[in-house]
């Protein structure tokens, strides 16, 4: 490998140096009364150096002269890599900015942990190789890699749903976890076969196209075309695992409830995301190059025959259906806990329906509307799970009716979460808001039948309002009984009020990761062509570099 190509990956060294680092001195056991100072400093730390090193990459103005990657090399034609397994595109960069962010989000707000928490270096170290994985699936040009790079991810966050190991709930969610990600990846990579078995290649920008075979030994019985076809349908159902698709879905809802909070935030603002991400970079091709030749075919070799696939509107129905019943389960259920945890997941559910219509509908700007939904769920969503965790972290139990008039006993908390929910509900001034209206005009500018998807999108985030306004009047107008708070060694709790925040309340990590997520969801529901025009730009160039 050339000095060019380890420069690409500097983000990506930094959170292993960082994993690796936390792993080393947690073996030396140094610092035993200040873990989470020591190793979320660090973590924290890597993943703020990666995050500018994308940025930068990404040629943003302040930091465009940190850039690691040459620009001559980022979104060059995949045709032109000679079946390279990494390809550096604005689209990858772009998702590599929000699984940072998500992760940046979590480790911000895990500094809030007890000072000397024994599984400190454990979590800290499976974030950041956790996230290293998705760093790694945004720079995939090859299905194996993509599905390699998933794992990785996959595999850490089965051990961090787990990490505590002293709470029994959270080592059946992991274990739950474990045997649906084994399921998952079984699936994906016999998916993979199948289409190596018609290609001859599992290059991504090959996948989906033309299929080139020898005439004088014809496809199989089944035909090329169908067993294309029957792999597609397993990296569906296996990454659809990953992405908590309908009827995909029932695991996640256990896992989210049973996991740590912090956990549940990475898990539905981060993991989540690359196995969306997989969708975009497996199925954008077949979808596009459906019916046709691409630009630039080389010359047909003498005694092969081209064989011009339709794989797109059969693709289309497929995500088109999913779609719409992700979305209307996730709400219908959403509707019917008392559980806030159990609620969220519900909903994360459902945000995964909004987004599949992005797939669905293919376009430009619905993908990149679906990109700016997922950017926005981070905020939205990784951060109710923190709130959650706050909350009870100052003794407030696990049920919606436990929560009665916390919004008035603590303010910041209150107001912070119904930010979020009303962003999830996708009210105006939001970026909930702006993400849906980007995503569901796109589909009917689309015209035919992507308008009733549209039609789907707006009725379901009718419904979710009933039981995020539900939360809402619980926190608000019903009056709660009086909490005992817990408060940290060393704090001093002034008075019968519950302490400061930062103090003797939910942690100065904490506090700051929860203000960070509602000033974004408030700054780019009134200012968010800054985000829409990068993401915009960014499929653009990927579109053109397939």
């Amino acid at each position: 490998m050339t000095a060019l190509a380890w420069t690409v990956f500097v983000p990506e060294l930094f959170l292993l140096g960082a994993a690796l680092l936390i792993f080393l001195l947690d073996s030396l056991g140094i610092l035993r009364d200040r873990r989470v100072e020591l190793f979320g400093g660090l973590a924290t730390v890597a993943i703020v150096v990666a995050l500018v090193g994308v940025l930068a990459d990404l040629r943003f103005a302040p930091l465009a002269s940190l850039a690691t990657v040459p620009a001559g090399v980022v979104n060059a034609p995949w045709t032109l890599l000679g079946g390279s397994l990494v390809a550096v595109t604005s689209f990858g960069l772009v998702f590599q900015a929000i699984f940072l962010t998500s992760a940046l989000l979590v480790s911000l707000a895990s500094l809030s942990h007890p000072s000397d928490q024994k599984g400190a270096a454990i979590f800290f170290g499976l974030l950041l190789i956790a996230t290293l994985g998705m760093t790694l699936a945004a720079f995939s040009a090859d299905l194996i890699f993509l599905l390699l790079s998933i794992e990785i991810t996959g595999i850490s966050t089965y051990l961090l749903v787990g990490y505590t190991r002293r709470d029994p709930r959270g080592l059946e969610a992991a274990m739950k976890m474990y045997i649906i990600g084994a399921l998952s990846a079984a699936l994906s990579f016999f998916g993979a076969s199948l289409l190596f078995s018609v290609y001859g290649t599992t290059s991504l920008a090959t996948l989906g196209g033309p299929i080139l075979y020898n005439t004088h030994f014809p496809p199989p019985l089944l035909g090329a075309t169908s067993i294309a076809l029957l792999g597609y349908g397993f990296l569906v159902v296996g990454i659809g695992f990953k992405v908590t698709v309908v009827p995909f879905h029932a695991w996640a809802v256990d896992v989210y409830d049973g996991a740590p909070s912090d956990v549940s935030a990475f898990l539905a603002g981060g993991s989540k995301k690359v196995g969306l991400f997989g969708y975009f970079l497996v199925f954008l091709v077949p979808i596009l190059l459906s019916g046709r030749a691409p630009p630039g075919l080389p010359p047909i070799p003498v005694g092969f025959h081209v064989l011009i696939v339709h794989f797109g509107l059969p693709l289309q129905v497929v995500f088109g259906v999913m779609a719409v019943v992700t979305m209307t389960v996730g709400n219908v259920l959403a509707l019917q806990q008392t559980e806030m945890k159990r609620m969220l997941a519900y909903s994360s559910i459902s945000q995964a329906g909004y987004m599949l219509i992005g797939l669905a509908v293919a376009t430009s700007p619905a993908v990149a509307g679906a990109v700016l939904l997922i950017f926005a769920h981070i905020f939205m969503k990784a951060g109710a799970f923190i709130v959650v965790g706050a909350v009870a972290g100052l003794g407030v139990g696990s049920r919606i009716t436990d929560w009665k008039g916390v919004g008035l006993r603590f303010p910041f908390l209150g107001a912070s979460f119904a930010v979020m929910l009303l962003s999830l509900a996708g009210i105006p001034l939001t970026v909930g808001f702006v993400a849906k209206f980007v995503l569901f005009s796109a589909a009917v500018q689309a015209q035919g039948w992507f308008v009733w998807l549209a039609v789907a999108g707006l009725l379901n985030s009718a419904l979710s309002v009933f039981y995020y306004a539900r939360v809402l009047r619980v926190m608000y107008m019903e009056k709660g009984e009086a909490v005992v708070v817990p408060i940290p060694a060393g704090a001093v709790a002034g008075g019968s009020d519950p302490p400061l925040l930062g103090v003797g309340g939910i942690g100065y990590g904490r506090a700051a990761a929860i203000g960070v997520a509602v000033a974004i969801i408030f700054a780019f529901g009134v200012y968010p062509q800054p985000v829409l025009a990068s993401f915009q730009m960014a499929v653009n160039h990927l579109l053109q570099v397939l």
